[in-house]
């Protein structure tokens, strides 16, 4: 588990880059990295919370779901507070780059989810 775990956070740093890289070429490095880092924080997030809920989930399996479902609201909205104020200092023209590199970067959290039957195995 804890290959793919590293594989998935490499992959997601790799795609993150890259597009923080090819952004750069094109005049809109602050956007990209904004999302970078906005993709980073939830990659964190995530991963604080799945250790958080497999402790907990040892004592008792529905306190385990219950932090998975808090946590999800959590960081659903502290990435839209991200979003907001990150947009709102921005320029427009960086709108894009911050929403397209974190979603490349969440895509590569598939690769967390190889051989895998359960979200929490």
């Amino acid at each position: 588990m804890i290959r793919n775990v590293d594989t998935a956070y490499k992959v997601q740093g790799i795609i993150g880059i890259a597009v923080v890289v090819f952004y750069a070429t094109q005049g809109h490095v602050a956007g990209a990295a904004y999302g970078f880092v906005i993709g980073l924080l939830n990659i964190f997030m995530l991963q604080f919370t799945f250790q958080k809920a497999n402790k907990r989930a040892a004592e008792d399996p529905k306190a385990g779901m219950l932090v998975l479902y808090l946590s999800a609201v959590i960081r659903f909205i502290l990435l839209a507070v991200f979003f907001v104020l990150g947009l709102s200092i921005l320029d427009q023209s960086e709108a894009f780059p911050v929403i397209i590199t974190f979603v490349l970067m969440q895509i590569g959290q598939l690769f967390n989810l190889k051989g895998k039957r359960r979200l929490t195995d």
